[in-house]
């Protein structure tokens, strides 16, 4: 695993566009850029994915790995400071740390200070802010094995529920720097509460769906149920629950975006936006996704009736 720091500003989601320096009175429609709230845009929880350059500053072929997973964002200190809880995970591991972020009145910047929780100690900062375009931009020194490195971070906005976040290093004091840490957010909206038997139901097809456990499958989805995929074929129960028996058939974990429900009486729709990876024949594959379910309810339990998945265009 590389040096600790390439985690500290995991996933920094987004900008407020910065404004410009305060003009002199006579300007009053010249508004000065409160620093001190650049992170306020950042508050709540976000789905992250993450390429991770495993072999940074070598020299070899990159060798790059994909985690996915969330991260929250807790404002503190009336937005003096903020925290980033960041949980990613894919066939390369896991990756679990908590970014502390300070903001200076004294200067208008902010340091953010990043901890891994597989050793729980703090790396060096990095310190920066927003300039007029929007971005933010955060550097510091930091080791690379024995190796003293400069270290840069991008934000840039991409929309308001969408943000971009790159890394890199510089083992020639910022003349040339190489990429190694590409995070894409998109906010995690807040939907309508379910049922609890519903939520329950949901969350069970989708922990069976990723540990392939056919049996719990099986009694999640009806007799009748018919799956759409996104390329226009269509599945029956029998054939859908086949695929899990299939020893190189896997499905990695997933998070549900932007999720939608509506339920009347005994049946209900829960939808949202997904990337689902997995592997098959021994390839990996991986689409962009909106998917819907249609739920019936039959002698009080929840089952699947329906699934239809759309691919997102690129």
């Amino acid at each position: 695993m590389v040096n600790g720091r390439w985690l500290a500003l995991l996933i920094a989601a987004a900008s407020v566009p910065a404004m410009g320096q305060t003009k002199p009175a006579e300007s009053p429609s010249v508004v000065a850029h409160d620093a001190q709230h650049d992170f306020d845009f950042e508050i709540g929880t976000w789905a992250t994915e993450v390429r991770v350059l495993r072999n940074p500053l070598s020299g070899q072929p990159p060798v790059w790995a994909e985690y996915r997973g969330t991260s929250v964002v807790r404002g503190l200190m009336d937005g003096r400071a903020n925290s980033v809880e960041l949980a990613v995970a894919g066939p390369a591991g896991k990756i679990e740390g908590i970014s502390l972020r300070l903001y200076d009145p004294g200067t208008g910047r902010w340091s953010l200070n990043f901890a891994s929780m597989r050793d729980g100690a703090l790396t060096p900062p990095v310190t920066g802010g927003f300039g007029a375009d929007g971005r933010g931009v955060f550097t510091g020194g930091d080791t690379l094995g024995e190796r003293p490195i400069r270290v840069r971070f991008v934000i840039t906005q991409v929309s308001a529920d969408e943000a971009r976040f790159e890394q890199a290093f510089s083992a020639d004091e910022g003349a040339t720097w190489e990429v190694n840490w590409v995070a894409v957010d998109r906010r995690l909206i807040p939907a309508t509460v379910l049922p609890d038997d519903l939520a329950q139901a949901l969350d069970a097809h989708s922990r069976a769906t990723v540990a392939k456990d056919i049996a719990a499958l099986g009694a999640l989805v009806t007799d009748d149920y018919l799956l759409v995929n996104s390329d226009a074929t269509t599945q029956g129960k029998s054939s859908y629950l086949a695929d899990f028996g299939k020893p190189d058939f896997r499905i990695e974990p997933f998070i549900i975006e932007q999720p939608t429900y509506r339920v009347d009486g005994d049946t209900a729709v829960t939808g949202g936006l997904m990337t689902l990876r997995w592997t098959q024949a021994g390839r990996q594959e991986s689409r962009r996704l909106r998917i819907a379910h249609v739920w019936v309810r039959y002698g009080g339990r929840w089952r699947v009736a329906y699934t239809q998945l759309t691919r997102v265009p690129d």
